[in-house]
């Protein structure tokens, strides 16, 4: 079963974290990480925050595997020991990297950070960083147990 546009929107808007894959571009190899998320009713956003990292952020695999190839899926799912309660919500597309550097991207990372503030509080303390993935969908598929 589907769900409802209403239910996929309020869904898609609380769920707290996610799941983006990626395409290594040597290999073909899928890359995937637990990732947080704003949607803006129009694209998706994942920060690239700073937490300690081991490289910078333009070095993680995920931001040169979307580098060579763009197309990614982002999925929000629900597990339960009662069957009848698991869904899935994967979206598929285009992902591209902004930054404040850019002047013409400037006010469209502070409108994105000031939403990732919002709904991660956690941030005031940890600092969201200067990138952010976003991801224009091309195609959502989901599916419920009902």
């Amino acid at each position: 079963m589907l769900f409802n546009q209403k239910d996929l929107r309020t869904i898609i808007y609380d769920a707290r974290v996610a799941r983006l894959a990626t395409v290594d571009s040597e290999d073909c190899k899928p890359h995937l990480v637990p990732v947080v998320f704003i949607f803006d009713g129009k694209k998706y956003y994942i920060p690239l925050d700073e937490k300690a990292k081991r490289s910078k952020p333009e070095n993680l695999k995920r931001v040169k595997n979307i580098h060579a190839n763009p197309n990614v899926a982002l999925l929000i799912d629900e597990y339960n020991e009662d069957w009848k309660k698991i869904w899935f919500i994967m979206i598929q597309g285009n992902a591209s990297l902004i930054n404040n550097k850019e002047n013409k991207q400037n006010r469209l990372i502070q409108r994105v950070h000031r939403l990732l503030y919002k709904k991660y509080p956690q941030y005031l303390d940890t600092g969201i960083g200067k990138f952010c993935i976003m991801i224009q969908p091309q195609r959502i598929i989901n599916w419920k147990n009902d």
